[in-house]
């Protein structure tokens, strides 16, 4: 009993210590304590929470686009084999519309993965980063996994400049640019790396994210599209521009890509593209987009 009672009083010891070690003059004193509050909480309002919500909006985004079904079209072997007799009896067993390899009719928008080998609807890329496809499926959790990836990058910038702010000794002011440049390096390496780390892949997740939003805004059209449009009939080509029969309208566009539905405000078009061999669907009716 006796070494017990020591033994606690040896760790609160310990503890108080610890915690003695870890305050600053700030927080042993009651009146600069008092004024360290309000920037406590606004630190955790404007900074760490945001920060905690965007970690959890990426790595579920990303685990979306690593593990949803990009739209991968399946067929048994009987509807494989009547495929085959519906196409050759036609005349139509053309490798643009038909897969060799999956043996199925290929739907409009989709492509035969060569990484993955199977064919996805509505193909856009295949992504090493995220280990999957990006087709009908997912493509929507890729556009988020690379937003929040982009404000992950913003943080790591944001953190690097505070820190040289707090912890380093610089003269930008008095001795310029370069001579700033070596005494953040010197002063934390690793900081200045996993800035310079930060800043390269800023630029080309921002060039990626708005060569997306580009495409499905501005030409209604998919990477796998925008690449070889002169393979599809369906899109007419000139030197400047691609014209797509899926491009609605930038508005119009965005509203079906990403469902919105803003309480009941638009009703996007919702097209199951393992399913659609043709150009042309409803835009008006049924699940037509609207404003109401």
């Amino acid at each position: 009993m006796a070494q017990t009672l020591s033994s606690r009083r040896q760790w609160r010891r310990e503890l108080s210590v610890l915690l003695a070690q870890s305050a600053t003059p700030a927080t042993l004193s009651p009146a600069p304590c008092a004024s360290c509050w309000p920037n406590l909480h606004l630190n955790f309002l404007f900074i760490h929470l945001p920060f905690l919500a965007n970690s959890v909006a990426l790595f579920y985004n990303f685990g979306k686009s690593w593990k949803s079904d990009p739209g991968i079209i399946k067929a048994t072997e009987e509807q494989k084999k009547k495929t085959i007799v519906e196409l050759a009896e036609t005349g139509s067993l053309d490798l643009s519309i038909f897969c060799s390899t999956c043996l199925i009719r290929k739907p409009v928008r989709s492509k035969h993965c060569g990484v993955c080998n199977r064919c996805i609807a509505k193909f856009d890329h295949h992504c090493p980063w995220v280990g999957n496809c990006v087709g009908a499926g997912n493509h929507r959790y890729f556009m988020g996994y690379l937003f929040f990836l982009l404000f992950m990058i913003c943080w790591m910038i944001y953190g690097c400049i505070s820190y040289w702010g707090l912890h380093c000794e610089t003269t930008y002011t008095k001795d310029g640019f370069w001579t700033y440049i070596t005494q953040i390096a010197t002063c934390s390496p690793w900081m200045f790396w996993m800035f310079l780390n930060s800043v390269f892949h800023f630029m080309w997740v921002a060039v990626l994210l708005m060569c997306q939003m580009y495409q499905i805004s501005c030409l209604g059209i998919t990477t796998n599209e925008r690449m070889n449009a002169r393979r599809y009939k369906h899109f007419k080509v000139t030197t400047t521009s691609i014209e797509s029969p899926f491009n609605h309208g930038c508005v119009r566009n965005i509203i079906d890509f990403f469902e919105f539905r803003c309480c009941g405000l638009f009703r996007p078009v919702i097209v199951d593209w393992t399913r659609q061999y043709t150009i042309e669907y409803d835009q008006i009716s049924g699940s037509g987009y609207q404003l109401v």
